[in-house]
């Protein structure tokens, strides 16, 4: 069931809740009360598969979702005209004051055994 498509998804999605329809019913023919319906594996594992199902499906939507908002700002970006967005110059960012201070000392420790 690692299906990626919603169709399939859906397809599974249905099937799924017949074979729980289904097996609820032959349960209910049976005289079994609620509880020991629910304890029924077969029926646990109905549900926990429907609830994987729905799960995918809200994780395909999702994805669909971003991949348009995504492609509706790829659409925008391009319909700027390119005068508006300047490059920036490359320049090399200046290292922290502390960073120079540090080289400093450095510096002058390498220097004083030098002299001694």
């Amino acid at each position: 069931m690692a299906s990626e498509s919603k169709e399939t998804r859906l397809k599974q999605k249905a099937t799924l809740e017949a074979k729980l329809k289904k097996r609820l019913a032959l349960l209910a023919e049976k005289g079994l009360d609620e509880k020991k319906i629910a304890r029924d594996t077969i029926v646990k594992e109905l549900k926990a598969k429907l609830k994987e199902t729905a799960a995918r499906l809200r994780a395909i939507a999702a994805n669909v979702q971003r991949t348009a908002e995504l492609a509706a700002l790829k659409a925008e970006r391009l319909a700027k005209p390119t005068e508006e967005t300047p490059k920036a110059k490359k320049a090399a960012p200046e290292p922290p004051p502390d960073a120079k201070a540090k080289k400093k000392k450095k510096k002058e420790e390498g220097a004083q055994p030098q002299q001694g």
